[in-house]
């Protein structure tokens, strides 16, 4: 049951990670002009802090608004994806519901700008960065991610009270939603028990939408590194998902034309669709090389607890259930590639074998002349 009070936040981090396509993998080379050092080599295949600066944030929620100061950074997932990551410092007074409608309502300002148009600006200048001079085409689709850290709030309550006096609240969090319908106790007690946290006093609460966060001082920077690489990888296979409905469009048009060609062989049908196998055979290849060691916790880190909380959040996230759906794709697209050979060698087959019946009846008929 809520407390008949306000859950107010004194002093905490509000956390928007926007995670976007970057266009493909960036060169080594290019990323030391960044970074110029050996991190590369220890982080290459994960999230790699490149940039960072500072801006004002404000926050508006009705009548209610506070300005504070923020921290903006580029995190570069190498295999394909960045992250755009927004640390807005709360120094002032505010209520957990407003920061809620806040959201929501997209009346956060960053640098003059609501937080969906500053996203948008400064993702088109990462974009320009990491591939300068080129035109590349990016995937629409984004994954944005909030997590909030409180420090100071009131009523001060330990992590058991402030699940059982503002679990509705949480879970709306928790939800990414702002709506009044009633929530289904099932629901509140499943989004509460995904805690990673691995002292009893902490608290750290994910969803597919966000986190929410107490305590965790010591170990936070561990975990939202564990968490930016989840959601890469899952941003990346929903892109790998887009690019290969894409080739197995083009590879059923391929398949239809046999049915209208008797000489299948002979058009470009076949080319077309061992294009888009070829793409569709490199992703899979790069799953294969780079990707599946990613997947993999105990590839991740040492550690036993980085290791089950790695794996916690890319089952929380469904990054296995888009990887799987990925594979079937690909294994998909390769059988009708399988078929199309079958019935492409069929028809040839028939034609050399009517040729080589009438280059004997020509034989036969030259010596009756």
């Amino acid at each position: 049951m809520d407390a008949s009070v306000d859950l107010i936040i004194l002093n905490g981090k509000l956390t928007i990670l926007v995670a976007f396509g970057h266009g493909g993998e960036v060169e080594k080379s290019h990323l030391k002009k960044f970074i110029g050092s050996d991190i590369i080599a220890e982080r290459w295949n994960k999230p790699i802090e490149i940039e960072q600066s500072e801006g004002v944030a404000v926050i508006v929620a009705g009548s209610e608004k506070i300005t504070c100061s923020a921290n903006i950074y580029t995190d570069v997932f190498i295999a394909g994806v960045s992250i755009l990551r927004t640390e807005i410092e709360i120094r002032d007074r505010i209520l957990l519901n407003d920061i809620l409608v806040s959201l929501h309502s997209n009346t956060i300002i960053v640098d003059g700008l609501d937080f969906q148009s500053f996203a948008s600006k400064k993702i088109s200048e990462i974009r320009g960065k990491l591939n300068p001079g080129m035109k590349v085409s990016y995937y629409p689709i984004t994954k944005k991610y909030t997590l909030l850290k409180i420090k100071e709030f009131t009523p001060m309550l330990d992590q058991k009270s402030l699940k059982e006096q503002y679990g509705v609240i949480l879970t709306r969090f928790l939800s990414g939603e702002t709506s009044i319908r009633p929530l289904h106790s099932k629901e509140i007690t499943e989004k509460l028990a995904n805690d990673l946290s691995y002292y009893d006093e902490d608290l750290f609460l994910a969803s597919p939408e966000g986190v929410f966060i107490m305590g965790c001082d010591d170990y936070l920077k561990d975990l939202r590194e564990l968490l930016e690489l989840s959601i890469s990888l899952l941003l990346l296979f929903q892109i790998y998902d887009m690019k290969i409905d894409s080739e197995i469009t083009n590879a059923f048009d391929a398949i239809k034309k046999m049915n209208t060609s008797k000489f299948y062989f002979l058009t470009q049908a076949p080319r077309k669709l061992e294009r888009s196998l070829l793409k569709v055979s490199e992703i899979g290849l790069v799953i294969l090389d780079d990707i599946e060691d990613l997947l993999n916790p105990h590839k991740i880190t040492q550690d036993w607890y980085y290791q089950s909380a790695y794996q916690r959040m890319l089952n929380i996230l469904k990054v296995w259930d888009f990887e799987k759906l990925v594979e079937h794709k690909i294994d998909d697209l390769q059988n009708l590639y399988a078929t199309a050979r079958e019935l492409s060698t069929e028809q040839l087959t028939m034609i050399l074998e009517a040729t080589i019946v009438i280059l004997i009846l020509l034989e036969i008929i030259q010596s009756l002349i």
